[in-house]
């Protein structure tokens, strides 16, 4: 059951992961089409259809990796100290994240302008930081 729980946490970190990558590859891939003059509506519902999407898959494998988590911690793991520095990070990067998100990326109309669209790749710094800090913590703070 350990293994099956450890797979299960390992495997929710990097789909997480790999959705935030995944969405970077997309804002970089659309950037023309949306800072461009003559951007439609069409153009802006591609990204908001991707992130709704994208969000759903986050949002199960954010709780899955939480869920996983603490079950590891309550029946094998115990609830150490950098149990709950791993958990304090999670919870701080989706704040981080989500605040960033409803303070710099949703106010943003396309068409927009280059520097107005350089938002979005520094969401993804907010987020892929954390995941370097989360990493760091788990393989070299132990």
């Amino acid at each position: 059951m350990y293994h099956a729980l450890l797979l299960i946490h390992v495997v929710c970190f990097a789909l997480w992961f790999g959705a935030i990558v995944a969405s970077l590859l997309v804002v970089r891939t659309l950037e023309s089409r949306l800072t461009a003059a003559d951007a439609t509506a069409a153009d802006a519902e591609i990204i908001r259809s991707y992130i709704r999407r994208e969000v759903k898959l986050v949002d199960v494998v954010f709780v899955g990796l939480l869920v996983s988590g603490s079950i590891l911690a309550q029946l094998y793991i115990g609830w150490t100290s950098w149990v709950l520095i791993k958990i304090s990070l999670f919870i701080a990067q989706f704040i981080a994240t989500m605040a960033f998100i409803f303070l710099r990326i949703r106010p943003i109309s396309y068409p927009c302008s280059t520097q107005v669209y350089r938002r979005w790749y520094q969401l993804f710094s907010v987020s892929i930081g954390f995941f370097a800090i989360t990493l760091l913590v788990v393989y070299f703070g132990r």
